[in-house]
């Protein structure tokens, strides 16, 4: 799917914003114990939950409102708003790629209680190493939860973990998946992919992993890595899922600005 650039907004846009401050911060770190958070979700309806990518901790809170902005502009307004901010701002990359597994399994925690609790949907936006994190926490999710929306933006991956191993697994403990990917974005294009594969926040996944999972073509709006932050169209196509679709009501478990990467 191609999205050109927005060029107006429908007549449900919303506008006011939730201001940084009133996105409430959750850390995740590697402690004494393992790695764990400092907090528990919030127990809403509507749950919009960020996490960043590559150095994006110390701005963790601007980049959530810039990207939860782009989605209210759009027409859908959460209830509760959180950031999950881990410690990113390594000059170790890989190391920092490898944690992505570890702050996933964390979330997919943190989500588990979530419902456990009565929440409702969780919306769930990684950028980056943060598109990694999300993922993540889809495969690392027990049975009988389901997320309603995990969106990638500007995914540090390689397409083929999402057409194979580690994540095609996981997709299916999703309502919805959606992989926005610009081809501008020449620091994941240059650093993923190659040779018989893509990169994933680049290109997209270049397969059809599975039916409940969209790459959608941003080149047109998004023109560099931290773009996806706030960009209109992704905020707008983002919010016309949310508000259009079926990944509703958790149905599955009534039983029970400055980052680099």
């Amino acid at each position: 799917m191609t999205l050109a650039g927005v060029t107006g907004l429908s007549a449900t846009t919303l506008t006011a914003t939730a201001a940084p401050w009133d996105i409430e911060r959750i850390e995740i770190d590697d402690g004494l114990l393992g790695w764990n958070a400092d907090g528990s979700l919030p127990v809403t309806d509507e749950l919009f939950v960020f996490i960043h990518g590559w150095f994006g901790d110390s701005t963790a809170r601007s980049q959530a409102d810039d990207v939860l902005g782009s989605i209210e502009s759009g027409g859908f307004s959460p209830d509760e708003s959180v950031v999950l901010e881990w410690p990113a701002s390594t000059v170790n990359y890989f190391g920092a790629e490898g944690d992505t597994e570890d702050v996933g399994e964390v979330a997919a925690g943190l989500a588990e209680e979530f419902y456990d609790n009565g929440g409702g949907n969780i919306r769930l936006v990684g950028h980056s190493l943060g598109g990694r994190c999300v993922l993540w926490t889809a495969d690392k999710l027990s049975s009988g939860y389901e997320l309603e929306t995990v969106a990638s933006l500007g995914a540090a991956a390689d397409g083929s973990a999402v057409c194979g191993s580690p994540w095609n697994d996981g997709l299916g403990n999703t309502c919805e998946v959606r992989n926005y990917h610009s081809e501008n974005d020449s620091t994941v294009g240059g650093a993923y992919g190659g040779l018989g594969d893509t990169a994933l926040g680049n290109e997209g996944a270049g397969c059809s992993p599975a039916t409940n999972y969209t790459d959608i073509d941003v080149t047109a709006s998004v023109g560099g890595h931290l773009e996806f932050l706030g960009d209109e169209a992704v905020g707008s196509d983002l919010a016309d899922a949310i508000s259009s679709g079926s990944c509703t009501d958790n149905d599955d478990n009534d039983d029970d600005d400055d980052g680099w990467w």
